[in-house]
């Protein structure tokens, strides 16, 4: 294998065990997630889909690094977005909000919490090392950008 698929190998497997962890703290530790976690993953998925298609149309590589950079920053976007609701900064939108916020009847929250539908944006129900997983993702989509940004500039000097 060259370096290029080996760079593409790699984001497609870190891509791959970041949606298994999420999967994992969803089903196995029965946490519910919330509109914008599930957005957040979104980025994960395409950019896996971006690192499959490498393998099917190689020729396609720089634009393929290339919209693997933006859907990482898209990821940024939402993680920064989504820690600003959990702190305060940023009002919750009403895709956010559950039954729960308004002013409802005790059978209608009951009812809410019985469907198991996911989770307030504000409320942080899992945290790891201190950090909300939408903190966590934003260090990573950092890193993961910088990384990304690198094998780009790395690929144009030399394939």
């Amino acid at each position: 294998m060259n370096k290029v698929t080996n760079y593409f190998l790699a984001i497609l497997l870190i891509n791959i065990l970041i949606i298994l962890s999420a999967l994992f703290i969803e089903f196995f530790l029965k946490i519910k997630p919330c509109i914008l976690c599930i957005y957040q993953r979104y980025t994960y998925y395409i950019i896996i889909l971006f690192s499959i298609i490498y393998f099917l149309k190689k020729d396609l590589k720089i634009l393929l690094i290339l919209l693997i950079i933006f859907t990482s920053l898209v990821s940024i976007i939402l993680s920064v977005y989504h820690v600003g609701i959990e702190t305060g900064f940023i009002e919750e939108t009403m895709s956010c909000k559950t039954l729960s916020n308004n002013n409802l009847s005790k059978d209608a929250i009951l009812k809410q919490f019985e469907s198991n539908l996911a989770s307030s944006c504000k409320e942080v129900n899992f945290k790891l090392f201190g950090f909300s997983l939408a903190s966590i993702n934003i260090i990573l989509s950092l890193i993961l950008t910088s990384i990304y940004y690198k094998i780009y500039l790395w690929m144009k000097k030399n394939v």
